[in-house]
C-alpha cells in the first residue's frame, strides 16, 4: 500500500516536471517573474526588468500592449504621473511612476501568454513559496523577540515598525497583504478540489498565513476577512459553506469581543491617532494641487512643509489617490479599472472555471477595505499580484 502511494506521488512529480519542460520560454518567464516576487524587491525588480527586455527583444511586448484592454487609460495615467513627478521634482514619486510603468508592461505581457494551466501553476507556486516566506518570518520573529528581551513563545508583537516581521517584503504591512492574497488563493484552490488531502493542505497553509498576519501586528489586514469568505461562497453559490462561514465568523467575533487581546495590538489606539493627524495634513494639502496632485507618494513629499505627521503616504487609498494624482489622475485610473471590469463581467461565471470571478471580487474587497487605513498596493510584489489577478480573465480568451 505504501509502495503504491509512493509510486503515485512519483508519477505526479514526473508529470509535473514534464509539463514544466513542455512550457514555452514565455510561460516559464512568467513563473520566474512570479517566483522573484518573493525575493527582496530590488532583485524582483531586476528580474522583471530582464524579462521585459527579453519580451521586447522577441517582439512580444508591443503586440501585447496593443491588445491590452484599457491601455489608453492605463498608459495615460502612467505618463501623467511621470510628468507631474518630474515637474514638481518629486523623485520618490518619479521612481514609483516608473514602477507603475513596469507593472503595466508586465501585465500586458502576462495577459498575452496566460492560459488556464499556467494560471493554476502560478497560484500553486505562490501558495508553495508562501510556506518559505512564513518559515523565514518565524525565524525573523525569533530574532526580533530575542533582541527585545522576549522569548519566541511570549508572542510579543512590538510597536516599532523595525521590530515587526516583514519576511522578504520590506515592511510588515506589505507582508500581511501578501498573506491575505495567499489565503484567497487557498480558498480558491480549496473549493476547486474534492480531494480531502488537498483540502486539508490548503486549509493548513491558509491557517499558517493567517497566523503570520497576526505576527506582523497588522490589524488592518484582518478587516477584509469579515467579508471575503462570505462574498466568495455566496458568489460560488455554495450555500452550505456560506452558512458555515457565517457561523464561524460570528463565533470568532464573539470570542474576540470577550478576549480582545487575542488580536495583537488591538488595544493600542496610538496608531489610529497618528492616522488622524496624517489625514488632517492630507486634507490641507489636497486644495494646493487639486487637479493633478504632485505625483505618487505626495504625502511623503509635502508633510514636512505642512508640519504634518511623518509618513510615506496618506494611509488611505481614497485620500492618497486624490492627494497624489489629483482629480484628473484619479479619474483616469478609475477609467482603466472600469474598462477592466467590463472584461471581468464578460467572463463572470465562465463554465470552465466559475471560481475565478469570486476570487477577483475578494481581491477587490481586500484593496477597498484594507485601503481604508493603509496603502499597501504601491509595492512590487503586492501591486503585481493584485494586477495579474484582476487581469486573470484573459486566460479564457487565450484558451478559446
Amino acid at each position: 500500500m505504501q509502495n503504491a502511494s509512493f509510486f503515485r506521488r512519483d508519477r505526479k512529480v514526473k508529470q509535473y516536471l514534464d509539463e514544466l519542460k513542455g512550457m514555452n520560454s514565455f510561460e516559464k518567464s512568467i513563473l520566474l517573474a512570479v517566483a522573484s516576487l518573493f525575493l527582496p524587491f530590488q532583485y524582483a525588480s531586476l528580474v522583471l526588468g530582464i524579462i521585459l527586455v527579453y519580451a521586447l527583444w522577441k517582439g512580444k511586448l508591443i503586440q501585447a500592449i496593443q491588445k491590452q484592454p484599457g491601455a489608453i487609460w492605463l498608459y495615460s495615467f502612467v505618463v501623467l504621473e511621470i510628468l507631474v513627478s518630474m515637474f514638481y521634482q518629486n523623485w520618490i514619486g518619479l521612481l514609483n511612476a516608473f514602477g507603475y510603468l513596469g507593472i503595466a508592461l508586465f501585465v500586458a505581457y502576462y495577459r498575452d501568454h496566460i492560459n488556464p494551466k499556467l494560471f493554476q501553476y502560478m497560484l500553486t507556486e505562490i501558495i508553495f513559496l508562501s510556506i518559505f516566506s512564513a518559515i523565514y518570518g518565524l525565524y525573523e520573529f525569533k530574532l526580533v523577540s530575542e533582541h527585545s528581551g522576549y522569548s519566541f513563545f511570549d508572542f510579543k508583537i512590538q510597536e516599532k515598525p523595525q521590530d515587526r516581521i516583514n519576511s522578504t517584503f520590506m515592511n510588515a504591512n506589505f507582508y500581511a497583504t501578501i498573506c491575505e492574497f495567499v489565503i484567497v488563493f487557498c480558498l480558491y484552490k480549496f473549493i476547486r478540489t474534492s480531494k480531502i488531502r488537498m483540502r486539508c493542505t490548503y486549509l493548513l497553509i491558509a491557517t499558517l498565513n493567517f497566523l503570520m498576519i497576526l505576527l506582523t501586528g497588522c490589524r488592518t489586514a484582518l478587516l477584509p476577512f469579515l467579508f471575503i469568505f462570505l462574498a466568495f461562497f455566496w458568489l460560488c453559490k455554495e450555500k452550505r459553506w456560506f452558512g458555515f462561514s457565517a457561523i464561524m465568523e460570528s463565533l470568532a467575533l464573539l470570542v474576540v469581543s470577550q478576549f480582545p487581546t487575542l488580536i495583537p495590538r488591538i488595544t493600542n489606539m496610538k496608531t489610529f491617532g497618528s492616522r488622524m493627524k496624517i489625514w488632517k495634513t492630507a486634507f490641507q494639502a489636497i486644495p494646493m494641487h487639486p487637479m493633478l496632485g504632485q505625483g505618487p507618494q505626495t504625502y511623503g513629499f509635502v508633510y514636512k512643509s505642512l508640519h504634518g505627521h511623518k509618513a510615506p503616504h496618506a494611509h488611505n487609498i481614497y485620500i492618497d489617490s486624490i492627494l497624489s494624482f489629483g482629480w484628473i489622475g484619479t479619474l483616469i485610473g478609475i477609467g482603466y479599472f472600469l474598462s477592466l471590469w467590463k472584461e471581468i463581467r464578460q467572463y463572470k461565471m465562465y463554465k470552465s472555471d466559475p471560481y475565478v470571478f469570486p476570487m477577483i471580487v475578494c481581491f477587490i474587497i481586500i484593496a477597498l477595505v484594507h485601503g481604508l487605513l493603509d496603502c499597501t498596493l504601491n509595492f512590487v510584489a503586492t501591486g503585481i499580484i493584485f494586477m495579474i489577478i484582476l487581469n486573470s480573465c484573459s486566460q479564457f480568451k487565450n484558451s478559446i
